[in-house]
């Protein structure tokens, strides 16, 4: 098996993910802080460049992360036609 050091982090920190469409929540998944680069393929380029645009880009969540303090990022993104809010939650 692997095995991973302990780097002081006793647990590894999530995102949560929810998409809305008015104010309805529409889709939600939790992911890893580790596996960050998976936003890529789970969230329209879109809502990446527009929560990067926004300075809520994923150095900010690494960064929240290692100080221990709370992250929350809210973006409007268009996916398919429709207008959604993407929320990203550090937990």
């Amino acid at each position: 098996g692997i095995f991973m050091l302990n780097t002081g982090h006793n647990i590894m920190k999530k995102l949560r993910i929810e998409k809305y469409i008015h104010h309805q929540l529409d889709e939600s998944f939790t992911v890893p802080l580790g596996l960050i680069r998976i936003l890529n393929t789970l969230l329209p380029s879109s809502a990446i460049d527009a929560l990067n645009q926004k300075g809520l880009g994923l150095e900010q969540m690494v960064l929240a992360d290692r100080l221990n303090k709370p992250y929350q990022a809210s973006v409007e993104v268009e996916e398919k036609g429709i207008m959604k809010t993407v929320t990203v939650t550090l937990m």
